[in-house]
């Protein structure tokens, strides 16, 4: 986490935006963003079945909790939204 930044799990802090032209949809007219605390994220690959039979290797991909992206073109599809993305909001 960014040093003058706190943890922020209902989006309370406003921060200046850094780069507001490649940010249009989270970036307020007065140019500040407001920051939200997300402390754990799985992705998982799904393959085979109704899924493609192509996996990314997210974990080899992974660096310092960031995933970055292959240097071929492809695609990250989100085949089953209402199935596929769990979630639940919980206190720290």
């Amino acid at each position: 986490m960014h040093d003058d930044l706190v943890e922020s799990p209902y989006m309370q802090y406003t921060v200046k935006c850094k780069e507001p032209n490649l940010l249009h949809g989270v970036v307020h007219v007065d140019g500040t963003s407001r920051v939200q605390t997300v402390k754990k994220v799985i992705i998982e690959n799904k393959q085979g079945g109704n899924y493609s039979e192509y996996a990314y290797d997210v974990k080899g991909a992974t660096k310092d909790n960031i995933v970055y992206p292959s240097y071929d073109p492809s695609i990250f599809e989100v085949k089953f939204p209402d199935t596929d993305i769990e979630g639940r909001v919980t206190n720290i």
